[in-house]
């Protein structure tokens, strides 16, 4: 069978997926230490302001919404990709061309007027 030309492309894709879905989670794991680490000092008596953590509470809803659309974005190119075989294009070629000889012929056979030729 003939592997369909966009496999190349879908493989690509695929890593693309993987790889924008393994960076938002280190953001986001980065990004909730980091606010751990803010309240933690807020705690003792640090000098951390309010919008500086709503902000890092923003980024992180940020990359949970992204996760989120990732996810679906992967389940959604899973289903496709795995729906079925690739298409075996010489096969459908040979079948179509096979068909029009049969319609050629069967064209040859009969005169405009449905009357069988000769």
């Amino acid at each position: 069978m003939v592997q369909n030309p966009l496999s190349p492309d879908i493989e690509k894709t695929a890593d693309l997926l993987r790889s924008l879905q393994e960076s938002i989670m280190r953001l986001r794991n980065e990004a909730e230490a980091l606010r751990e680490q803010l309240e933690a000092e807020q705690e003792v008596g640090g000098d951390i302001s309010k919008p500086q953590l709503a902000k890092l509470e923003g980024l992180i809803r940020d990359c949970q919404k992204v996760e989120k659309t990732l996810v679906a974005q992967s389940s959604q190119f899973a289903s496709l990709t795995e729906s079925g075989p690739a298409l075996d294009l010489d096969s459908l070629r040979s079948d179509l061309r096979c068909r029009l000889a049969s319609l050629r012929t069967c064209c040859d056979e009969r005169d405009v007027s449905g009357r069988t030729a000769g």
